[in-house]
């Protein structure tokens, strides 16, 4: 069977079927949430790109797998959902213009053959945004110097300097026009395949427009966002939020969360004209289609912005939409987790439709068994004033109504049903906190392996 994975970089769950409340209008990803298995309560296990991805591609946790904030690398000898199929004949491809799957960062793209990068082409250079930096190189070569968001080999390349100005310009219809061109050549030579496609226009810095990082200027309104934005994006690019100095206005923070929401509104476009090409030529025929992202993003929501230094709802909390040629489209909201991806695209490459229903998250009976979603979060090391309690490893279980956290050397747990903004810690001990979960009735071999979970975390906090 052929696998499609398609990842929207930084897309949060809480940003989406709101748009009565000020959210953006995404009619398409409505529609596909109708004509797919669709997943409400699905989480990241980490609160950005590379650890997410990894263990979407090895079913570990960040703990496990090892790439991370402390590692920029992935090294560890499991092998990689591309080196599974790979090995049986899929054809493995990523296609992106995401710097961290360009082939620099090591072992991020292990097990794919091809490495298609979608770049904005030079004609929009006159973009605003590449004039800035072209006039600002010394301030951002200190950002990717900074920012732990890059690898040391592109932070020592001179040329990366001007790969990062095409990087902020949106490119997610090359990316889905190659991966349409592809799927065709695919279908001619009927060899089964892998295509994992990277989507980054929702991403920092939040392209309004379809060929700009700017809104036309065609408003008081369009200037004010431009300019409040232009200067926001470079202070929280570097992780100053996570000083004790780091100031945002709230005027900031909108201009910021309008881009936000209507790069997602250009996304729900382009999906749709996407999905409804493939089905038109017939090539996603014998195909598992996963719509998801790798993690959320923060607006200003507990003093975070960007994806780092949380395991909040508005960073883990992530859409999960599932199209099986064989399942009738439904709405699931049992707690999941991405990386439970990996056994479900590895059963369906390696054995087909009919068997990736059983023993995944497909399957109500894994779900009942796995009632829990575990997630992690690696601290960013190397910045400077950054405050003590950013400095942690954080480690998270996610129950159908409860958050447990380890933070600090303390256990802080919220409820979910009656504080979904996670507002109110209550402080507990793991023993309270699997009792309640077995009360609300999660399995007790559930709540061992969060006591499991825990005691290890509490290990690696003393390692690290």
């Amino acid at each position: 069977m052929n696998v499609l994975l398609l990842v929207v970089d930084s897309l949060r769950m809480g940003a989406l079927f709101r748009a009565t409340a000020g959210g953006p209008r995404t009619p398409f990803l409505e529609r596909l949430a109708r004509e797919t298995v669709f997943f409400r309560r699905a989480y990241a296990a980490e609160c950005w790109t590379l650890p997410a991805h990894m263990s979407m591609f090895t079913g570990l946790l960040p703990s496990e797998h090892g790439a991370h904030f402390h590692t920029m690398a992935y090294t560890r000898r499991a092998p990689t959902l591309a080196e599974i199929l790979g090995a049986v004949g899929h054809h493995t491809e990523v296609v992106t213009r995401n710097s961290l799957f360009d082939g620099t960062v090591p072992g991020a793209t292990r097990g794919f053959a091809v490495n298609t990068r979608a770049l904005a082409p030079m004609s929009q250079a006159t973009n605003p945004f590449l004039l800035a930096l072209a006039l600002s190189k010394p301030r951002v070569r200190r950002l990717i110097r900074d920012s732990g968001f890059f690898h040391a080999l592109q932070k020592g390349d001179e040329g990366f300097l001007r790969t990062l100005a095409r990087l902020g310009l949106p490119a997610d219809e090359l990316a889905l026009d190659l991966t349409l061109a592809r799927l065709a050549e695919l279908r001619r030579t009927r060899r089964p395949f892998f295509l994992f496609v990277n989507l980054y226009d929702v991403h920092a810095p939040y392209p309004p427009h379809p060929t700009s990082t700017f809104r036309p200027l065609d408003s008081w309104e369009s200037l004010v966002e431009n300019v409040l934005a232009g200067l926001a994006l470079p202070k929280i690019s570097s992780h100053a939020y996570l000083r004790d100095d780091f100031r945002l206005s709230a005027a900031s923070r909108r201009a910021l969360l309008a881009r936000y929401h209507r790069a997602i509104e250009l996304m729900d476009a382009k999906l749709e004209r996407f999905l409804g090409a493939a089905e038109v030529d017939g090539l996603l025929d014998n195909t598992l289609v996963v719509v998801t992202s790798d993690h959320g993003e923060g607006f200003g929501e507990h003093g975070l912005y960007l994806h780092d230094a949380a395991v909040y709802e508005t960073h883990l909390h992530v859409p999960l939409w599932i199209r099986h040629p064989d399942l009738t489209p439904h709405a699931i909201d049992e707690v999941v987790s991405t990386r439970d991806l990996f056994g479900l695209l590895r059963t369906a490459g390696l054995h087909g439709h009919a068997a990736a229903t059983q023993g995944t998250i497909l399957d109500p009976s894994y779900r009942a068994a796995h009632p829990v979603a575990l997630a992690e979060h690696f601290h960013y090391p190397h910045g400077t004033r950054i405050q003590p309690r950013f400095r942690q490893n954080l480690t998270a279980a996610i129950t159908p109504r409860r958050k447990l956290v380890a933070r600090g050397g303390m256990l802080e747990t919220y409820d979910l049903a009656r504080d979904p903004e996670e507002r109110l810690p209550e402080v507990t001990s793991l023993g309270d906190f699997t009792d309640a979960c077995r009360r609300d009735g999660v399995a007790r071999p559930a709540a061992a392996a969060i006591a499991e979970h825990f005691d290890a975390h509490q290990g690696l906090r003393r390692a690290s």
